[in-house]
């Protein structure tokens, strides 16, 4: 048996995220004219070869489980399911922006600091619920390659995709005798996203809304009544970033 809440979840976000996309390319890819009186900020922003700037950003976290074959055994008749409840976080970090052409730039994110709680929720049947509560400070580097729109006036479209590391900061877990929910320190990301860059006469301001998979199963290898009924777990990320760059 699988957690499929977490895909059918991931399919709804995803819906609505492609649909304002479009929704906003349209109306930045638009034929119009430019507007007369209107002031063209930072014109020559887009000839550097480098930007540097920083980002904040919010995010809604939680893990996508797959039950064992374990889960179908009587150890767990009294687990009626396992589900991870959405959690959010905060980011933020410093980025390196590189010109390849005029559509395309290169991201270099050498440092960001994620904040990250995530609760994994063992339903019983009695209508009880056991949580496991595991809290992180991160640091995720990443690298991405964007493609941006034509600039129209103070404004661009763009798409963003790449690949980001998650570290898990501090020291490792003490050893106990206590049962409990174990996720390891490294984890691997996809990601891809949408937004959009607007010329202000000092900066540029570009908010973005990007989603973030991983690659590995971040379930460290214990065997308990928290880890045998599953199998895999792997992390799920959507986030709201703002950043300001020359």
């Amino acid at each position: 048996m699988q957690a499929t809440h977490f895909w059918n979840q991931f399919y709804l976000h995803r819906a609505k995220i492609i649909t304002l996309f479009l929704l906003c390319v349209c109306a930045a890819l638009g034929a119009q004219s430019r507007k007369q009186g209107v002031t063209l900020h930072r014109i020559d922003s887009d000839k550097k070869k480098t930007q540097y700037g920083f980002f904040l950003g919010a995010h809604q976290n939680y893990y996508g489980i797959r039950y064992s074959e374990a889960f179908e055994s009587t150890q767990y008749d009294q687990i009626h399911s396992i589900v991870s409840e959405k959690s959010a976080g905060f980011n933020l970090g410093f980025m390196v922006n590189f010109r390849l052409a005029d559509q395309f730039t290169l991201r270099l994110v050498p440092v960001k600091i994620g904040l990250y709680q995530n609760t994994v929720a063992y339903h019983n049947v009695d209508g009880s619920v056991d949580r496991q509560l595991i809290e992180s400070t991160r640091v995720e580097p990443g690298i991405f390659l964007k493609y941006r729109s034509i600039r129209r006036e103070n404004s661009r479209m763009y798409i963003i995709a790449g690949v980001s590391g998650s570290l898990r900061a501090g020291k490792e877990d003490l050893v106990t005798n206590t049962d409990r929910l174990e996720i390891r320190r490294m984890d691997a990301k996809a990601e891809i996203g949408f937004g959009l860059e607007r010329y202000f006469e000092f900066f540029k301001f570009s908010p973005e809304i990007r989603y973030a998979r991983g690659f590995m199963n971040v379930m460290n290898n214990s065997s308990n009544f928290y880890h045998d009924g599953i199998s895999r777990i792997t992390t799920h990320n959507f986030s709201l970033y703002l950043h300001f760059s020359d």
